[in-house]
């Protein structure tokens, strides 16, 4: 059965919040010397009362204002291995984010680039670039859009904080996050399509709130795990690394056409 518009730009919506939040979580910073571990400070246990809002609050870095570092990506189709690649990653608080990922030889085999003013995701061995111009998004953005209502409750050893469409009270969460009853950390995103589940997000292995394991999981069979390595916090990064990727000769496609590659199987 079609789903009405609505669903279909709802499902973009929270798709791509989750990617940019994993995005986020891939950190990554290049070639560099070999660095002494950067803890965060431990997290103590949550006593305050758990509301939707407390929730909110929870998803991402909450005081976090830079962050850059190492990752290595594992990539599996149908449970098999498919390929591996690092990267390198920065991230500037509110909006500002930068993945660059490189192959065997040091080939760049894709970028990500996410700033108020453009989103794009750029593949050089097709010469592509998927583009979306003033996305006004940003990973935590979901949490603020009036086209969702939210519900909250509990799941086995979780707070779960659901959003649903406001306009159709008949449609199921776009989007599920669940949080540990200890710490509220975000240790799951489980993205919906047509009810059912199009993405799965993991976070494991905490440095504070900073999850050094993430494990991604698409309805269509492919996986990818990423391990973070030497990542800094706080430390500055220049605006011009968040400079938006020059088009050149690539050919420029809307960024929903890349989307349509991470669809549930019909």
């Amino acid at each position: 059965m079609h789903r009405p518009s609505h669903a279909g730009g709802l499902w973009r919506l929270s798709f791509f919040s989750a990617i940019c939040l994993f995005a986020l979580l891939w950190v990554v910073a290049g070639c560099a010397p070999k660095k002494e571990i950067v803890r965060q400070p431990a997290l103590e246990p949550y006593a305050g009362p758990v509301t939707i809002e407390i929730l909110k609050q929870s998803v991402g870095f909450r005081n976090i204002q830079t962050i850059k570092a190492l990752t290595d990506v594992r990539v599996f189709k149908q449970g098999e291995p498919a390929g591996s690649f690092s990267g390198v990653f920065g991230y500037k608080t509110p909006d500002s984010l930068k993945t660059v990922f490189f192959g065997p030889l040091g080939l760049t085999v894709m970028e990500m680039l996410l700033t108020p003013e453009v989103l794009q995701v750029f593949v050089p061995s097709r010469n592509i670039i998927y583009e979306m111009l003033s996305p006004a998004l940003s990973f935590s953005s979901l949490l603020h859009d009036s086209r969702f209502r939210y519900e909250m409750q509990m799941e086995g050893d979780f707070y779960a904080l659901s959003a649903y469409s406001a306009a159709d009270a008949a449609d199921g969460p776009a989007v599920t996050y669940l949080f540990d009853r200890t710490y509220l950390l975000n240790r799951r995103i489980i993205i919906y399509r047509s009810a059912e589940k199009a993405l799965t997000l993991s976070f494991e292995n905490f440095n504070g709130v900073v999850p050094e394991l993430t494990r991604l999981s698409f309805s269509n069979g492919t996986a990818m795990e990423m391990t973070f390595r030497e990542p800094e916090f706080d430390t500055e990064i220049p605006d011009g690394f968040f400079r938006k990727i020059e088009h050149g000769d690539n050919d420029v496609l809307p960024f929903q056409e890349l989307l349509k590659r991470f669809a549930p199987r019909r």
